[in-house]
């Protein structure tokens, strides 16, 4: 992913002060991701850069427990999650497609596609691959 210039930043840092969702922010900016967005608004990249940083509990009060396509952080929808849950071949015990393969075919990054796969993320689809490892195979004597 691109890095963004530091008037960019400050402009995510102002929207975001003013209340937009970091996930608004990146729909805003396609070329970007929302984790990148929220990494730059709460100055944990970028810090010496100027505009307002924001707290990390700035959602405080409000209801941070909305899941899947609900959530404000969310990049998937819940047809494109269960595609990529979907994706487990049983005759081979592993993923079909990597997670990278995923992500560049989602726009999102590799880690919402391994998160999804681990079960970290969108636990509520309650999907019996989530969570699944290739079985190691045994080591010849």
């Amino acid at each position: 992913m691109p890095k963004p210039d530091d008037k960019l930043v400050v402009k995510w840092r102002r929207l975001a002060e003013d209340g937009y969702l970091y996930a608004e922010i990146a729909r805003m900016h396609p070329g970007f991701s929302v984790d990148q967005v929220r990494h730059y608004c709460l100055g944990h990249t970028g810090r010496k850069i100027g505009g307002p940083i924001q707290r990390v509990d700035r959602w405080y009060g409000s209801n941070v427990w909305l899941r899947g396509e609900n959530s404000p952080h969310s990049e998937l929808s819940v047809s494109q999650a269960k595609r990529v849950l979907d994706d487990w071949d049983e005759k081979a015990d592993r993923w079909k497609r990597s997670g990278a393969d995923w992500a560049r075919k989602l726009g999102v990054s590799p880690s919402t596609i391994y998160m999804l796969r681990r079960g970290e993320t969108w636990k509520h689809l309650d999907h019996p691959n989530q969570g699944r490892k290739p079985k190691k195979g045994k080591k010849k004597s």
